[in-house]
């Protein structure tokens, strides 16, 4: 290996900085002197990448949403395979964003011969499993961080290791206690501007619906890094804006004050899982993104909590099922019901006992160089 090894990562947005960033300060622990450059956002940046493409502007959701964003995806392929044929770094690691770093930057890393290693795989569990045939050839080694993942690759000869999950790092200090009679309920809308304008209003009119019948609840809305409160604000009724406070607190902290929580699929619904939060999770999508998943999605829920327990243990209402009297409905039945809520923590504890120990940015940097000895 190199005295001072060049590593490029690419992450196309805001969880992916989260967890790029991790990763880069884990990288610099372990082989200090490393070069960290690539695409990602202002955690990456802070811990020492050099950003030669904003994630932010890489950030979609939906088939109809990509067409919208087709000039900016061509001007970070661009930038990336320049950046990659320029530096030739010793390897390359890719953050999730499969359809920008499976189709648009593996490829022509694998002709410049570059290892790649993939942390935080595509879901390909889930949906476009002809994607393991582009994984097995193009990618050197990945890096799982949900349990179940681990065996689905080593199905298909794919080299393969579980690091664990990097969230669980975000509560090592937590304590368990009873949050019931917390008043505060956490509405979470995703950090994708498509999304919040789809599901944030729905959220709204439902905490309306349910602090009519609660009058002492507030509620909190985290936003992410790359969206403005005045993104959120515009969204909110101008006579129910006092009973919302918007918060760039870290999610794990912000939701140790909160008792319940409305959560868009993803991310999100997991780091709720392990602050033992009940939540109803929403998702809802361009009409024709909708059709088009469902018909290939392959897996029964949407939701990580779900797809961890394979089982429901918190409900999930998906496109036209993602309306106000549906989720009140919920709320009603597990915030309002000491039994409903104590189980539901119950087997969120329990799912996150089976998660393993926190260290995955730590593991997968060891694996990363690793790999990177491998290839000397």
């Amino acid at each position: 290996m190199r005295k001072s090894p060049h590593l490029v990562i690419v992450a196309g947005e805001d969880s992916g900085d989260f967890h790029g960033a991790n990763l880069a300060a884990a990288l610099q622990r372990q082989s200090p002197g490393i070069k960290l450059s690539g695409i990602g956002g202002r955690k990456m940046a802070a811990r020492g990448v050099e950003v030669i493409f904003p994630s932010a502007r890489l950030a979609v959701i939906g088939l109809t949403e990509v067409l919208g964003r087709i000039s900016a995806i061509r001007a970070g392929r661009k930038a990336i395979r320049e950046h990659l044929f320029k530096v030739r770094p010793d390897l390359l690691i890719l953050i999730d964003f499969p359809g920008f770093n499976l189709h648009l930057v593996a490829p022509f890393a694998h002709k410049l011969k570059i290892p790649i290693v993939y942390y935080i795989s595509p879901k390909v569990w889930a949906w476009r499993q002809g994607r393991v045939a582009a994984i097995n050839r193009l990618i050197d080694k990945v890096l799982v961080i949900l349990p179940f993942e681990k065996e689905f690759f080593k199905k298909h000869n794919v080299a393969v290791e579980y690091v664990g999950n990097p969230l669980l790092d975000d509560f090592t200090t937590f304590i368990s206690r009873d949050r019931r009679r917390i008043h505060n309920i956490a509405l979470i809308p995703g950090s994708r501007s498509g999304e919040i304008k789809r599901l944030l209003p729905e959220m709204i009119t439902a905490a309306r619906f349910y602090q009519r019948e609660q009058p002492e609840v507030r509620f909190v809305i985290p936003v992410a890094p790359s969206i403005t409160f005045a993104d959120i604000e515009r969204l909110i009724p101008v006579n129910f804006g006092k009973y919302i406070t918007l918060s760039r607190q870290p999610l794990a902290s912000l939701l140790d004050e909160v008792s319940f929580a409305l959560v868009t699929s993803g991310t999100a619904t997991l780091e709720t899982a392990l602050a033992e939060i009940p939540m109803v999770v929403i998702y809802k999508v361009n009409q024709l993104s909708y059709l088009v998943g469902k018909r290939v999605i392959k897996v029964p829920f949407i939701s990580l909590v779900n797809l961890i327990a394979e089982k429901e243990i918190v409900p999930e209402l998906i496109q036209a099922e993602a309306r106000p009297e549906k989720i009140v409905k919920h709320m009603r039945r597990l915030r309002d019901s000491k039994l409903n809520y104590d189980g539901t923590v119950h087997n969120l504890r329990k799912l996150k006992s089976g998660l393993g120990k926190p260290g995955a940015a730590e593991r997968a940097a060891a694996a990363i160089i690793d790999e990177l000895k491998k290839h000397e």
